[in-house]
């Protein structure tokens, strides 16, 4: 089979899954429209776990599942005194003002101690186990990429830990796990690409977890996030998360950064949406009990990112897409293991070795009958690209 072909039944199946997921919501959500019920004092509510809370994607989930008021949540991180643990102190202290009791935070948790986890995940109903191939200090990422023998032992350590901890707390009925986009074409089609291992490792823990009795839903959303500059884009100087020019990269007049070739159709996602999501597995585990899920909150290219600037703007800027070369990418990895993940995804995806979940907006369209997507649109206004005048410094 060619790697077109593997593709694009892949994509037809997961849209074809979400589209009976959609459907199966909606029933559920009217059936229980219909059955009048009174509203659970926040003690009552269920409790659900979150690890590694002070990341982008995780203080994201925290953050909507408190919005819903439909549960409580435990915000679980490792690190104290960091500008991410503040944003989630400022969270929990906006919440107390209003429902008290409903989110709170527990710092110092060891992702590798099986003892550590076990006591945090005490009385919690539900647990988003967020494993990561990183390690990270005070949100800056130092990575195994260079080093897959560690970093793989790395990672299943975190994985025999949470599964340990799981099983230990029999109050546990549902977990979530977040990865990349599942791979269509390993083993299936002839591809020069190698999958980098901590996608490999990541795509095989949510089957590790299942193998050991847990009921695990896999969430597959997009590595390329609108808010996270581990990739593409930043908001601002004081969300940077390293120090190469990658990874200061904006988008200003004229330029329009990027990884890939312009023409590259990748998905993104943001980090809301993500959250949004995981609150509604919790809220419908019968529709997404042992299940893996594909969401992603727009589809577009390098060129295309340029045409939905211009269409914002308000003033006839000019945008530009300029690609950060591969090969300058490849020579700031032989001493700086920050640009090892942008790397990796660019060779394995432009070498048409995996590929996305969605080939159109279109695909999405399911999605918006449960969440309206945040656009890219509106994720540009929020950065003030449409306010952007010609020859601004």
């Amino acid at each position: 089979m060619d790697r077109d072909t593997a593709v694009s039944m892949a994509q037809q199946a997961i849209k074809a899954q979400n589209q009976q997921i959609v459907e199966d919501i909606l029933k559920l959500k009217a059936e229980r429209e219909a059955q009048p019920h009174s509203e659970k004092p926040i003690a009552e509510l269920p409790l659900i776990g979150v690890t590694c809370s002070t990341g982008w994607e995780c203080h994201a989930i925290v953050h909507e599942l408190s919005l819903t008021r439909k549960y409580r949540v435990r915000a679980m991180y490792r690190s104290k005194g960091t500008r991410a643990e503040e944003r989630l102190q400022r969270l929990v202290d906006e919440t107390e003002k209003t429902h008290p009791g409903l989110l709170e935070m527990r710092a110092g948790v060891d992702m590798y101690s099986e003892e550590v986890l076990t006591r945090e995940f005490a009385d919690c109903h539900g647990v988003v186990l967020y494993v990561t191939a990183n390690s990270a200090k005070a949100g800056q990422i130092e990575n195994h990429g260079n080093d897959p023998l560690n970093g793989r032992a790395a990672v299943m350590r975190q994985a025999v830990a949470m599964v340990n901890a799981v099983q230990a707390n029999p109050s546990i009925q549902h977990c979530v796990t977040l990865v990349f986009p599942p791979d269509k074409v390993t083993g299936v089609t002839t591809v020069e690409a190698e999958i980098p291992w901590w996608i490999d490792q990541r795509l095989r823990i949510t089957d590790f977890f299942r193998g050991q009795g847990l009921n695990v839903t896999c969430v597959h959303r997009p590595a390329y996030y609108y808010g996270l500059h581990r990739v593409d884009y930043t908001t601002s100087t004081a969300d940077f998360r390293g120090e190469t020019a990658l990874s200061r990269n904006l988008i200003k007049e004229d330029t329009v950064p990027g990884i890939n070739e312009p023409d590259f159709t990748v998905n993104w996602v943001d980090v809301r949406d993500i959250g949004k999501w995981v609150g509604t597995i919790f809220e419908y585990p019968e529709v997404f009990s042992n299940i893996n899920f594909s969401m992603a909150s727009c589809v577009m290219s390098g060129d295309e990112c340029v045409e939905r600037c211009h269409k914002i703007n308000k003033h006839g800027t000019t945008f530009k897409y300029k690609q950060f070369p591969q090969w300058v990418m490849k020579m700031i990895s032989l001493f700086n293991n920050e640009v090892i993940y942008p790397l990796r995804y660019s060779q394995w995806y432009n070498a048409d070795g995996n590929a996305y979940d969605f080939a159109h907006e279109d695909d999405l369209a399911d999605l918006d009958r449960i969440h309206p997507r945040w656009t890219f649109e509106q994720k540009l206004e929020s950065w003030g690209i449409d306010e952007l005048k010609p020859g601004a410094k």
